[in-house]
């Protein structure tokens, strides 16, 4: 029983997610009272609503296969890629005052039974009888590969039986036919008894039934959506825009003559040689071009361009099938779509892989597993294992000390750490690395990627990448990167595809031929399209060959590949199921969370699995309770997740993140990016606006800016759909002055980006009222970016404000903040003694606890910018002796707190080297008799 489906049909729907938040199965309803209902926050006239239906199901098995609709299975509504047809009986009022109502009667049934008789002929559904209207359903509730060309041809078979159909007068009958496609959510029952029927919801059915009326007698007129379906299948006459009634715009219509004379409906385009396993061999010996030149230590990249579906994947695993036999590490990184902004995704997964990390190991054995990967090539792997432990949320406690480094020294480390394991490995074997859908890479594996192309040009490693056409191009122009764009199959080599996919056996020619002038010359098309064919009954075996099984139907290459899995699903309806739920959760899941989540029989739940793997809609590692489940290709998750209600597909977002937070909370807390996305998809958006700001602080703390940038943004509008509160406010303030941080680091302390985050803050802060916690590191964002910008006047305004606050709240670390905005004010209005007076009282409040307020405030250390800054201001002062021992200090400081020197202290030391010369111990000033401020 579906619990969404249930509540929709009482009206209830806006409260599914509700049930869904609270696991209110099927099994507990029974048990729920009206206190019950009224905690979960439903006022008084639902809760009488669920209670009586509650009693209703009562009188039945709630266990059963359908409580609700006696002993007919009640359909599971989808939404759906839909072709409707509309067929009226020309002239029927006119008929009806000219026959008795029992001839009437018998004309009537007669059409209706032509009409039925071509609809079901070419696998449509007849979907309601209306006296002279008929409506049917080509793609449900069974798909087939070619809904458009069906319902065409059952539209000018009707034409042509109603034709031939008379009244008892010898007047001959005519029928207008009208044809539509488009996504309808389609399956819900409406109506009782003989009057219950399957709903269609969109605007699909209306528009084939306007359609009809432009239509002459016996004659077929199909909407823009439909033609582009059919290719040159049919003769067609474009009708132009008409003004129809219920739509707002104009809508083009075209009118089916008859079948064409073209021998298919796609030819493939000449000259081009694709293909993955097959049509490739220029590809495959180009690449293997490059790995000889990268075996001799001349590294390559090499970069495959293609359309979904072309074969990117399958030649990265021909040329790695290829060197199987030669003596090489093999790297393999793949991107995901939802992990676009989680840092090193593709990189930290790969490290998984290698190191055979499992969720359900230990810490302890996870650390060894690490360890033992990256002794076999790096060199110092003491270093090296704390930094990716961090980020793969390995504890290393009581083992190797915590990276206390600032986030970019972190981020610059973690990155030398794994350039040294690719030249560890390198220095032992060539390497292969196959970063695979580019397109889906973090901001942050591009970036050390760019590093990787840098590296490997004096390294034995080839590096393949393969992506899609809307991938920003990188690495380019080089000369050791190659770029192979990828392009369709030619017939003949589509033909051995097909060949190979029916394992050698051939196909009737009829069905090759139809295959081949359908799919375009896509190796993937191809492909799934062949074993549709393959998986229907069609066709037997006989000996080495397939035979038709009966006649044979004209087959369509999908409008999608939606179209085309859709069709296998509903032959495998327990793998349609768990597909769905399974493309809910990504791209990859695990037996774990997708049985926490189906919520389904164990075996059940295995067979149905078996089942997926085995019509090779996934693949499968390892076994259950451990296996990983992987959808064969991003369109196959794609097309199982669009075909899903979106109440149905929230409903399973919401469990699946009750799921990860409450059974798997290493990975919530590994992954909060994961937990906010499917909190948003299942409308918790309470829940999910703290996950994105959580995801948001830890992309901070790697100094992943973009990432950072991403799940702020996201939580900052998904906050913006909430009620208008004052803790609304407080929230806003909190993701502003987050956000603030990653935006000054991208694109500068002064930029409007930054700027924006820190007024908002200061705006909300004052609309609290109040000096709140919130306003003191908003107006030290301002500060930050008006010092930027050169806006002095302002800048000092602000420090002096900062000092205020500070010492009205007492907390002394916010003081010691205020004085590092006034000394850093000071210094740039050459204001040297304040500058001293400021830092003096800064270092007295210092505490090495402080050094975290480089990830809040400023970026660097306290003690290290007070330092650096005294010691310039006292060279200014004349005092060079002190001013050298400053300086000194500060460099000192900042190399044992890990701190980036060349960002402070360096840089203000080389901007005044007579600090460094030993020039300015001659003559020094100490003996005068006082600083004097500086003009």
């Amino acid at each position: 029983m579906d619990i969404a489906a249930w509540l929709s049909d009482l009206g209830l729907a806006k409260y599914a997610t509700t049930f869904a938040k609270n696991e209110i199965t099927p099994e507990v309803l029974p048990h729920l009272s009206d206190a019950d209902l009224e905690a979960l926050g439903l006022p008084m006239g639902p809760r009488k609503l669920v209670l009586a239906a509650i009693a209703e199901l009562g009188k039945s098995d709630m266990r059963g296969p359908n409580p609700m609709a006696g002993s007919t299975p009640r359909p599971e509504a989808e939404r759906r890629q839909l072709t409707v047809m509309f067929v009226d009986l020309v002239g029927s009022t006119a008929l009806s005052g000219r026959l008795d109502p029992e001839e009437m009667a018998e004309v009537i049934r007669t059409y209706q039974h032509a009409v039925a008789a071509e609809i079901t002929r070419m696998d449509g559904h007849v979907a309601k009888f209306m006296g002279d209207g008929v409506l049917a359903y080509f793609g449900w509730p069974r798909a087939h590969e070619d809904e458009a060309e069906r319902a065409v041809r059952a539209g000018l078979a009707i034409a042509a039986a109603v034709a031939r159909l008379a009244t008892p007068a010898k007047e001959p009958l005519g029928a207008r036919v009208g044809i539509a496609t488009g996504l309808v959510v389609v399956g819900d029952l409406v109506g009782e008894g003989a009057a219950q029927e399957a709903a269609v919801v969109g605007e699909t059915p209306n528009l084939a039934a306007r359609l009809q009326s432009l239509a002459e007698v016996g004659c077929v007129v199909i909407a823009a959506s439909t033609r582009r379906l059919l290719g040159e299948l049919f003769e067609l006459v474009n009708l132009g825009s008409h003004n129809l009634k219920g739509f707002a715009h104009p809508v083009q219509a075209w009118l089916v003559i008859g079948e064409s004379q073209a021998e298919g409906r796609f030819e493939a385009l000449h000259g081009m040689r694709l293909a993955s396993l097959v049509g490739r061999d220029q590809e495959l010996a180009l690449l293997l071009e490059c790995w000889r030149r990268a075996k001799d230590g001349r590294g390559q990249v090499a970069l495959l361009s293609g359309e979904p579906g072309i074969g990117k994947s399958r030649i990265a695993i021909a040329l790695r099938e290829r060197l199987r036999g030669e003596e090489c590490v093999s790297l393999r990184y793949h991107g995901s779509p939802y992990h676009t902004n989680s840092a090193l995704f593709p990189v930290l997964d790969q490290l998984r892989r290698a190191a055979g990390i499992e969720n359900h190991d230990a810490p302890e054995v996870k650390l060894a597993k690490l360890q033992a990967l990256l002794v076999l090539a790096v060199t110092d792997p003491k270093s090296a294992i704390p930094l990716i432990a961090e980020h793969l949320a390995i504890p290393t406690a009581g083992h190797y000390p915590a990276p206390e480094d600032a986030p970019e020294q972190k981020k610059a480390k973690t990155f030398q750490a794994l350039l040294a394991q690719l030249e560890g490995l390198a220095a032992k074997r060539p390497v292969l690395m196959t970063a695979e859908d580019a397109h889906w890479f973090d901001p942050t594996s591009l970036e050390l990627f760019d590093r990787v192309v840098d590296r490997i040009e004096r390294l034995p490693v080839l590096l393949v990448v393969t992506f899609r056409p809307e991938f920003a191009r990188r690495w380019t122009g080089r000369p050791h990167v190659t770029l192979l764009t990828l392009n369709r199959l030619r017939r003949s080599e589509s033909a051995v595809l097909i060949d190979h996919l029916s394992s050698g056996r051939p196909l009737p020619a009829d069905v090759q031929a139809q295959i081949l002038a359908k799919t375009e010359g896509v190796p993937l098309f191809v492909e799934e399209l062949t074993k549709a064919v393959l998986e229907s009954g069609l066709l037997c075996e006989t000996g080495e060959r397939y035979e038709l099984s009966g006649s044979l139907p004209p087959l369509a290459i999908p409008s999608t590949l939606q179209d085309s899995l859709l069709a296998r699903l509903d032959r495998l309806m327990p793998v349609k199921e768990i597909a769905q739920i399974g493309a809910v959760i990504g791209r990859e899941f695990s037996y774990e969370l997708l049985a926490a989540t189906a919520q389904m029989d164990e075996p059940k739940l295995r067979t149905a699995l078996d089942e997926l793997v085995r019509a090779e809609l996934a693949f499968c590692r390892d076994t259950p309770p451990d296996a990983i489940y992987t959808f064969k290709h991003a369109l196959v998750r794609d097309a199982a997740y669009e075909s899903l209600l979106k109440s149905r597909r929230q409903q399973l977002h919401c469990r699946i993140a009750t799921v990860l937070r409450e059974r798997f909370p290493d990975r919530a807390e590994a992954e909060p990016e994961v937990l906010a996305h499917h909190a948003t998809e299942g409308g918790l958006l309470d829940d999910a606006v703290s996950y994105w700001h959580k995801a948001g602080l830890r992309a901070n703390y790697r100094s992943a800016n973009a990432e950072a940038i991403a799940h702020l943004s996201r939580g900052l509008d998904l906050l913006a759909t909430l009620p208008e509160t004052p803790a609304r406010h407080n929230r806003e303030i909190d993701l502003q002055l987050a956000l603030g941080i990653p935006q000054a680091s991208a694109k500068g302390h002064g930029s409007a980006e930054a700027m924006a985050a820190y007024t908002r803050a200061h705006e909300l802060c004052n609309r609290l009222g109040g000096e709140t916690s919130q306003l003191f590191p908003a107006l030290r964002g301002l500060w930050t970016g008006y010092r930027a910008l050169g806006q002095m006047r302002t800048t000092r305004d602000l420090a002096d404000r900062l000092v205020t606050i500070a010492r009205r709240s007492g907390d002394q670390s916010l003081l010691l903040e205020a004085h590092h905005a006034q000394w850093t004010t000071h210094y740039c209005l050459g204001k040297w003694r304040s500058v001293c007076e400021h830092t003096a009282q800064g270092l007295a409040l210092y505490r090495p606890e402080h050094f975290s307020h480089a990830f809040i405030y400023s970026g660097h250390d306290s003690a290290v910018c007070a330092t650096a800054h005294e010691g310039i201001s006292l060279w200014m002062l004349g005092f060079p002796d002190r001013a050298l021992a400053r300086a000194e200090e500060a460099v000192t400081l900042a190399r044992k707190l890990a701190h980036p020197p060349q960002r402070h202290a360096r840089p203000l030391v080389c901007d005044h080297p007579s600090l460094l010369s030993p020039r300015c111990r001659r003559g020094s000033g100490e003996d005068r008799g006082g600083i004097a401020d500086g003009a």
